[in-house]
């Protein structure tokens, strides 16, 4: 059976994830890297330091790090296996993955530094159960706020023994879902269920929150097609992050047609990695062009959809904004688009030359056209880093077709990133 395979998975390299706290800023594209540090594949990590505000915090070799604009960097838990660091709206905390063995926890620390705390632990053990060896260990991952700092979203196999019946397979759902905790009081009550699965095709991912909207959520989900069961389909959903609460019974993993969420974007295509804009009126999201590249595309949120999600008259109605796109760029793995606070950048990840370099690119919106582009401003140069990784030369021809230039924020060889403003 065919298995939706992670980032993670796929780079055997270095998993660098990043979190900026902050507003972007555009410097001039002439400054050399600094290098924070060197991972223990001897590669260099270098930030460009004067393309960005605030603070960033990252992993390298799973060991949480922080950087400032000023060149200084700290690391702030060594010896853990971090992922997703994420950072509350309200500037005040951070949390993110810790993974072992057999489970991993959802934790947090304040951003000002100090030691960490468990939101939820996914520490368990094995039990036999009818002949079978099963375990009450769990996954998490994809930490990320409400805008009001008061809940976190986050995936999880929460619910692995729950769905025998919903899905009619003799075997549990490890596909992992959408989960939801109040951040002051995270053990007064179970998780609450917000967005389900499809059986095998490895389920959710990319939860976010939308802005503007405290009760809507968009998401990346896997499935099969409904006809064949074969293909693969992956989509944005956009989805009332209640709808499941409001409505016992109605919504349920397994087979298409039981969703909470509603797709936004076209099955025939492969659209992942959604990010609202910070007015919660646009999504960009990356789209499989083709197997060697990936664009970078924004559209439109749809409204008034999420009430009925399984109906074809709004599944049709939901589609409409993602048919007027407009593609921002391409290349090879273009991924994890995240917008800044003001709306007119976006930095992302693309993969040049053997390696993954943050890149920020300047953001154009036409009111009267409804169209977003890069913008036209020109740059005197790309910018040069201190291990000479190469990408410079590779934007430069990007510039020279397109008539812009992105800049680049973070270069270091073979490095991967979840980002996070």
């Amino acid at each position: 059976m065919k298995r939706h395979t992670s980032w993670g998975s796929f780079l055997l390299f270095l998993l660098l994830s990043l979190s900026v706290q902050g507003c972007l800023g555009i410097g001039e594209n002439n400054q050399s890297g600094n290098t924070i540090t060197t991972n223990s594949n001897g590669n260099k990590v270098n930030v460009v330091q004067n393309l960005f505000k605030g603070k960033i915090y990252f992993t390298v070799d799973h060991n949480l790090w922080v950087t400032d604009p000023n060149g200084n960097s700290r690391e702030i838990i060594p010896g853990n296996d971090i992922y997703d660091p994420a950072i509350s709206p309200n500037g005040k905390w951070l949390a993110f993955i810790v993974r072992y063995k057999d489970y991993s926890d959802l934790a947090y620390m304040p951003v000002s530094g100090g030691p960490g705390h468990k939101l939820l632990t996914g520490n368990g053990h094995f039990y036999p159960d009818s002949g079978f060896i099963k375990n009450t260990y769990h996954w998490f991952s994809q930490p990320a706020w409400s805008a009001d700092s008061t809940h976190i979203l986050f995936l999880s196999d929460l619910e692995k023994e729950n769905w025998y019946a919903a899905t009619g397979i003799n075997a549990p759902l490890l596909d992992l879902q959408v989960f939801s905790i109040p951040f002051n009081n995270p053990s007064a009550q179970p998780p609450q269920d917000v967005a389900y699965a499809s059986f095998g095709d490895g389920g959710d991912r990319d939860p976010t929150y939308r802005p503007g909207h405290p009760t809507e959520i968009a998401y990346t989900h896997y499935a099969y097609d409904a006809a064949t069961r074969i293909q693969q389909v992956i989509q944005v959903f956009l989805e009332d992050a209640n709808a499941i609460v409001n409505h016992p019974g109605l919504f349920h993993p397994g087979l298409p047609g039981y969703d909470p969420g509603i797709a936004i974007t076209a099955p025939k295509d492969q659209d992942l990695q959604p990010a609202f804009s910070p007015d919660g009126n646009a999504i960009v999201y990356v789209k499989r062009e083709s197997p060697n590249q990936m664009g970078l595309y924004v559209m439109s949120v749809p409204e008034g959809v999420t009430a009925n999600p399984n109906d074809p008259k709004v599944e049709q109605q939901a589609l409409l904004p993602y048919k007027k796109s407009s593609r921002i760029l391409s290349g090879l793995y273009v991924s994890q688009p995240v917008w800044s606070p003001d709306g007119k950048q976006i930095a992302y990840l693309s993969y040049n030359n053997s390696e993954f370099d943050l890149w920020l690119a300047n953001i154009n919106y036409n009111a009267k056209t409804g169209v977003y582009s890069l913008s036209s401003t020109k740059y005197r140069g790309p910018a040069v880093i201190a291990d000479r990784v190469g990408a410079a030369e590779v934007w430069s021809k990007v510039g020279q077709l397109m008539g812009v230039r992105p800049l680049p924020l973070m270069l270091s060889r073979a490095i991967f990133l979840d980002l996070s403003f």
